[in-house]
């Protein structure tokens, strides 16, 4: 062969090859993207499940009972209406520590607002949520607004369904508006 023919043989043949390793090399980023896009959304549907509170029967009577215990026109109708919703343990938990119940027709009121519930279940027959929301309470014409935490613990009883098993107020935040 002539020397300008074999140049020609050996760039076609670089070409050539060089082309067959761009092709695989394009074959092979296509594969590792399907499969990219393939775990991203398998991480998006767990972060979905894990980030998203399902509205369950749970969270139902988690939200009536900070709805009645923490709005209220007095203490008596507070602890009246919050009954339906409690196991014999959480009503004494929901109690001012070592006292009866209070009986006053005393001017104090409650409401609340803005709740988000975070849930921990435990088991198909417990579940904890850590409730967030703003408090106003006012005494005697005095109002105050807080955020605060409060811990609820619910337990299924059969033939009953969920109940509140335990509350305890976690704390209040401060310096949020």
């Amino acid at each position: 062969m002539e020397p300008n023919k074999k140049k020609q043989y050996i760039l076609l043949m670089i070409g050539f090859v060089g082309a067959v390793l761009v092709i695989m090399y394009i074959f092979s980023l296509r594969t590792q993207l399907q499969e990219v896009r393939a775990n991203q959304r398998n991480y998006e549907e767990k972060i979905e499940s894990l980030s998203s509170i399902q509205n369950t029967d749970a969270l139902k009577v988690n939200r009536e009972f900070l709805q009645s215990f923490f709005t209220y026109q007095t203490t008596a109708e507070r602890y009246e209406n919050i009954k339906p919703f409690m196991t014999d343990q959480g009503y004494k938990a929901t109690h001012p520590s070592g006292t009866d119940l209070p009986n006053t027709e005393q001017s104090v009121q409650s409401s609340m607002v803005g709740l988000k519930p975070f849930e921990y279940q435990d088991s198909k027959t417990e579940a904890d949520f850590f409730n967030e929301f703003k408090l106003t309470t006012e005494f005697n014409g005095v109002a105050n607004t807080e955020t605060v935490i409060v811990k609820t613990s619910l337990i299924y009883v059969r033939e009953k369904g969920w109940k509140v098993d335990d509350v305890e107020f976690i704390g209040q935040l401060t310096g949020r508006e």
